[in-house]
This record gives structure tokens, sequence and C-alpha cells, in this order.
């Protein structure tokens, strides 16, 4: 106890000094954590992106089907299945699609795009372009031939709202055919590749080109818990042991490995953050510690051992450490809130991650999970940084140290 008292009276002897430690503790911790919520919401912003415009949480495909979008792979009794999983209590929304590959022409230009014919009222539920849609409408009622496309593939054609593009197909008996197409609207999601790439057109008019009528190339699945998607990919597999059924991290394992490479990159920055932050705080202390001499004297001369002095060291590192962290616990809730409602707008900086795929505004988002480990380790490393200085102080003689200026 007499111990305490000691190390707490000595923190406060030099109040700048304690000031700068506890602040590059609170400063290293709020670095860490904030860096952690920076690159999680960005992941998890890609994920989520990628799960709502495109993937959903689950795909139920013919086996044959996603090795070249061939026209004639289609899931059988594909409608009556529709069906079945909108039944399902775990199922948020479902939606069946014809989709095939083709080339999307103008008077100028052409390009090639994958076409997804869509149930308008389904495909509302499950997809998130209706939010993205930046000009004109998601099919008007009783419309004929009318597509959405990307604000980026317009811009590539050169074409604009109500403007007629040409598309060019293949049967599903293998025949190439053509269709006239009237822009119903424009989408700009966060996926610039996604919008220059893939179109939408109401379902019946795709499979009236293509000859599929009302079967289906792909349902999917948009889950009330999306945690829960391999145990319910599982259970359908067993369920429908002819189709392929597919969870968005088994149609995109690249996502999926960024997403596990992004978690362990995580720990390696804070490493370095760390290990920044011990220099410092082994700087400081090394500095206290030196000019203290004649103190560290005068208490080994009146009877305090050796290891008293090593633990009355790193007792106010300890304190120091145990001030610092919730300050930087504060600060790092104050900042990840403030900027989870406003975002990070970084394309003012470069256009770089809309290329990729990832949103440029970036929303931060720290899992409570994370404080614990993120700061037994900022506590670790302070008190660490504290055994040299400590053991320094061990090395001063008392007759030398005391006659110390």
């Amino acid at each position: 106890m007499m111990l305490l008292k000691i190390a707490w009276r000595n923190i406060w002897r030099n109040k700048m000094r304690s000031i700068v430690v506890l602040s590059s503790v609170a400063i290293g911790l709020f670095a860490g954590m904030f860096m952690i919520a920076f690159f999680q919401g960005l992941m998890k912003q890609e994920v989520d992106n990628a799960i709502e415009t495109q993937l959903s949480h689950i795909q139920v495909h013919n086996p044959v089907f996603p090795e070249d979008k061939e026209v004639g792979a289609l899931i059988e009794n594909g409608s009556g299945l529709l069906e079945k999983f909108k039944q399902d209590p775990a199922v948020k929304a479902a939606s069946g699609r014809v989709i095939t590959t083709g080339m999307i022409s103008c008077a100028s230009t052409a390009a090639g795009v994958e076409i997804h014919g869509i149930v308008v009222s389904d495909e509302k539920n499950i997809s998130s372009v209706t939010v993205d849609l930046t000009e004109g409408s998601y099919f008007s009622r009783g419309g004929k031939n009318e597509i959405v496309i990307g604000k980026k593939l317009a811009g590539k054609l050169a074409v604009q709202l109500h403007s007629k593009i040409v598309l060019t197909i293949q049967t599903k008996s293998g025949d190439l055919t053509a269709g006239s197409f009237r822009v119903a609207g424009l989408f700009r999601s966060r996926n610039s590749s996604f919008d220059e790439t893939t179109v939408f057109t109401k379902q019946d008019d795709l499979a009236q080109l293509l000859g599929t009528g009302k079967e289906i190339h792909e349902i999917a699945l948009l889950l009330k818990d999306g945690k829960q998607a391999d145990p319910i990919a599982a259970s359908y597999k067993k369920q429908y042991p002819s189709l392929l059924v597919q969870t968005w991290s088994e149609i995109e394992p690249e996502m999926a490995m960024l997403t596990g490479l992004m978690d362990q990159m995580m720990y390696i920055i804070i490493g370095i953050i760390l290990l920044a932050l011990m220099f410092g705080i082994i700087n400081t202390m090394l500095m206290a510690v030196l000019e203290r001499q004649r103190e560290f004297g005068m208490l080994m001369a009146i009877g305090m051992n050796k290891v008293r002095v090593f633990f009355m060291v790193l007792l106010e590192s300890f304190m120091l450490t145990c001030i610092g962290l919730p300050a930087g616990i504060l600060l790092t809730i104050v900042f990840v809130r403030y900027f989870a409602s406003r975002g990070i707008d970084l394309s003012a900086f470069s256009e770089a991650l809309s290329q990729l795929g990832f949103s440029s505004i970036v929303y931060p988002e720290l899992q409570q999970s994370m404080f614990l480990p993120i700061t037994l380790m900022t506590a670790l490393s302070a008190i660490l940084s504290a055994i040299y200085p400590a053991l320094k102080a061990l090395q001063f003689k008392p007759a030398v140290a005391i006659h110390k200026i």
C-alpha cells in the first residue's frame, strides 16, 4: 500500500511528463482502434454492397449454369421452388432471375454485358438498385422492352434516358437474336465495375427473346439473419441435392479471403502502432528515471530494496496506463460514432476505391469484442515499456546517486 502511495505521488510531481505518457497511451489506443474501425467499416460496406446489388446471401442454380451461363441450364421447376423459398421463415425476400450475357449497342459503340431479367416486385425487395437509381424509373407499369443500366455504362455508350439500345443475345436453341430496348432508368451503385457490366430488363421481355418461357436460371435469397447463411445453405443442399446452392462467400471466395486477410492485417498495423507507442513511453520514462537519480539513491540508502524500486517504476507506468486507457476508449467511441453517422469522404483524394468496388465514403464500425484485446495489448505494451527504465533505476549506486545534482 505504501508503494502505491509513493508511486501515485511521484506521478504528479512532474505533471507535464505524466500528461505526455498518458496522452501517448490514449492516442496509441485511439489510433489502433480507429484504424480497425475504419477498415472493418470498409470491408463490411463492401460485403453488404455486394450482397445487396449482386450476390444476396444465398444463390441457387442449375449446377452447370455458373460455368459459362448457358441459356439452357435452367432450374427445374424453378417457379415452384421460388415459392417454397418465399415461405421459409428464415428468408426475408427471394427473387427469380433469367440471366444471360450479350452485347449492348447503340449507334456509335457496343459493350459486353450481363443481362438480368427480373420480376420487378420481387427484385425491389432483394436488390439496392432501386435505391441507387439516379434518373428515370425502375421500369414503368405496362412498359415493354424497357431496360435499366448503370450511369457509367450510359456514359460509355453515350446514351441517356429514353435512348434506344439493342441487345444481341443467344437464344435457348443456339440462334443469335436481337431486341430493341428503351432506357427507362439509370443507376449508380458503389461498385463502378458492376454499373458498367450489368443491366436489368423485365423477365418476360428477356424470356421472350431467349425462348425460356417461365423458367429461370437463378434464385437469389436474402435472409433475415445473414450470419445464418452457412447453416441454412447446408440445409438446402441436403433438401435439393440436384441443385447448386452457394452462399455469397462461396460465390466470391476472393472477397471472403480478403475479409479474413484484412482482419489479420489489422493486428499487424496495431502491432506497428503499439511498437511506436512503446518507444515513446520508454523514452519518456527513461528521462524521468535519469532525472530522479538522487531520489532513487536516497530511497535505496534508507533501506528500500531494488525489487521495491523496480516495482515502483512499473506501478507508475501502470497507473498512467490505467488513466490513459479510458481516455483512449472514450476518444475512440466519440470519433467512431461521429464518422459512423457522417462518413469519411475519400472521393476528393482518389477514385481508386470506387474502381475496385469499394465505396468512396467509408463509415467506420467497431465491434465491441475488439475493445478487450486491443485494450489489453495497449496496456501490456505500456507496462513492458517501463521495464527497461525500471532496470536502469536499479543500476544507480546510492553513494554516487545521492551526490548527483
